[in-house]
C-alpha cells in the first residue's frame, strides 16, 4: 500500500488541532485579564460599571460567553490529536456562533457608535478596551471562520445566535426602565434614554434585533463560504490521494483501517465516516454509510479474530 499522501492529511489535522488549542487558550487568557481588570479597576467619568457591576455590561458578558465557548473547544482539539480526527459537533458550532455574534456586535457598536462619540483611542485602545472591544472580538471572529468551520450553519441557527442579545435587551429594559437605578436597578450606561427621546422603546428594541440578525447573517454566510471551500479542498485532496488508487472501495476501506490501526491508543474508536463518504463518491459502489462503517470496523479488528 502506498501511504505517501495520508500522512500529510494527518499532519494537517494535527496542525489544525494545535492551532485551535493555542488560539482558544490565548482568547481565554485575554478575556480573563480584561474581566479581572474590570472587576478591580476604579470607576471613571465614562465607565462606572466596575467591580461586580461589570456584569451589567453586554461587552463583558459577550466576551465571557465567547471565552467559555473557546475553552470548550480545547477538549475537542485534544481528542482530535489523540484520535487523528478533529471534529466539532453541531451544537458546539452553534454555541460558538452565539459567542461570535455577541462579540462582533460589541466590536461594531464600539467602532461605529461609541468611538465617534468618545474618541477612538478611549473606546478601542485605552486600558482593557483594547481587549474587550478590539483584540478579543477580532480573534474570536477569526477563530469562528478559519478554525471551527466544521459544519454548514443553517439559516434557522441565526435566530439562536441572537438569543443572548435579545435576553440582554429584555433584562436591560427591566433593570433600567422598569425598576430604575434608584430602586436598585441599573444605570442607563448605554444612554438609551437619549435615543428614546426620538424613537419609542419598542422601535429601538426592534432595530437592535434587526441589526443583530444582520450581523449574525453576515457571519453565517462567511462561515459557510469558508466551510464550503474547505470541504471541497478536503474532498479533492482525498480523491487525488494515492490511497484511492485501489480497484474497489472494499480494498480502500481495508487499507484505511490498516493505516489507522497502528495509532490505536486503547481508547474510543473513531470511525472516519466522512472520509469513507468521500471515497464512495469516487467509487460509486452503492454501499451505504452503515455498510462502510461495519466493513471498516471488521477490517480494523481483523487481527483479533
Amino acid at each position: 500500500m502506498e501511504q505517501k499522501k495520508l500522512p500529510d492529511a494527518l499532519r494537517i489535522n494535527r496542525n489544525r488541532c494545535i492551532l485551535a488549542i493555542v488560539v482558544c487558550s490565548i482568547l481565554c487568557f485575554l478575556v480573563f485579564l480584561a474581566v479581572t481588570d474590570q472587576l478591580l479597576r476604579d470607576p471613571d467619568v465614562l465607565i462606572k460599571e466596575v467591580g461586580w457591576k461589570a456584569y451589567h455590561m453586554f461587552t463583558v458578558l459577550s466576551n465571557i460567553l465567547m471565552a467559555v465557548a473557546a475553552a470548550m473547544c480545547i477538549p475537542f482539539a485534544v481528542d482530535g490529536m489523540r484520535y487523528r480526527n478533529y471534529h466539532l459537533p453541531r451544537w458546539y458550532v452553534n454555541l460558538m456562533y452565539m459567542g461570535t455574534t455577541g462579540v462582533a456586535i460589541t466590536f461594531l457598536i464600539a467602532l461605529t457608535v461609541l468611538a465617534p462619540a468618545a474618541g477612538f483611542y478611549r473606546v478601542m485602545l485605552f486600558s482593557n478596551n483594547i481587549l474587550f472591544h478590539l483584540t478579543c472580538p477580532i480573534l474570536s471572529i477569526l477563530l469562528f471562520f478559519f478554525i471551527n468551520s466544521d459544519h454548514r450553519i443553517k439559516w434557522q441557527s441565526t435566530f439562536i445566535a441572537i438569543i443572548p442579545v435579545v435576553l440582554y435587551a429584555l433584562i436591560y429594559v427591566l433593570m433600567v426602565f422598569i425598576i430604575g437605578e434608584e430602586a436598585g436597578g441599573w444605570r442607563d450606561h448605554y444612554q438609551i434614554y437619549r435615543i428614546a427621546e426620538y424613537l419609542p422603546l419598542p422601535v429601538i428594541l426592534l432595530i437592535l434585533c434587526l441589526i443583530s440578525f444582520g450581523i449574525a447573517t453576515v457571519l453565517r454566510l462567511v462561515h459557510n463560504a469558508i466551510h464550503k471551500r474547505r470541504k471541497a479542498d478536503m474532498e479533492r485532496y482525498y480523491q487525488q490521494a494515492e490511497a484511492f488508487s485501489y480497484p474497489d472501495i472494499e480494498t480502500a476501506i481495508g487499507a484505511l483501517a490498516d493505516l489507522d490501526r497502528p495509532y490505536d491508543m486503547g481508547g474510543e474508536l473513531t470511525v472516519p465516516r466522512r472520509i469513507m463518504n468521500i471515497m464512495e463518491r469516487k467509487y460509486q459502489s452503492g454501499l451505504s454509510t452503515k455498510e462502510m462503517c461495519i466493513r471498516y470496523i471488521e477490517d480494523y479488528f481483523k487481527d483479533e479474530e
